[in-house]
């Protein structure tokens, strides 16, 4: 019964990183191109995972609040970075755009 335990956790412990990693792709592949897409995974994506921004339907003011809510946490984004970025949020991901996964 050990041996199963120490067996489980090991092939848990080879598999689970893979798993984190291959989600991060995923979200990243989902970010449709165009002018920005490039500031905004290496940017954003630096602190966290792009689910939830590949999943999110904004206005451009409303991605406007949340690129500075960012900022004001502490990412490090500079003022024309963080104007590419909306614009390019607010052209991907408006309102009533169906979301992919």
């Amino acid at each position: 019964m050990l041996r199963l335990f120490f067996l489980t956790a090991f092939l848990l412990g080879l598999i689970f990183p893979v798993a984190i990693s291959w989600s991060d792709n995923h979200w990243k592949n989902l970010m449709p191109d165009g002018e920005g897409k490039q500031v905004t995974t290496e940017l954003c994506g630096t602190c966290h995972n792009l689910q939830k921004t590949v999943v999110s339907r904004k206005s451009a003011q409303e991605w406007e609040r949340t690129v500075y809510d960012m900022i004001r946490r502490g990412a490090q984004i500079f003022p024309d970075e963080a104007e590419q970025i909306v614009k390019y949020l607010a052209t991907s991901f408006p309102p009533g755009k169906p979301v992919e996964q």
